[in-house]
């Protein structure tokens, strides 16, 4: 799943690879290379966002899970 997400982020479907990962996440909510990814991604998402309140949500969530990461 993680290889799928990861292939997703590369090809710039950001929205699509944060999905995948939360599948990993409800398995094991630790695992860090997951929680990494997911915030890649959600941070990707945030810097392209027009709207302030979406872009503070992806931007803010990607920070708390590299914090938790951490």
């Amino acid at each position: 799943m993680l290889d799928r997400a990861n292939e997703a982020v590369e090809a710039k479907e950001f929205q699509w690879a944060a999905e995948l990962v939360d599948y990993v996440l409800a398995l094991d909510p630790e695992h860090g290379a997951a929680k990494e990814l997911k915030a890649r991604a959600l941070t990707e998402l945030g810097e392209r966002q027009i709207n302030a309140t979406a872009r503070n949500y992806y931007l803010t969530s990607a920070q708390y899970l590299s914090k938790k990461g951490n």
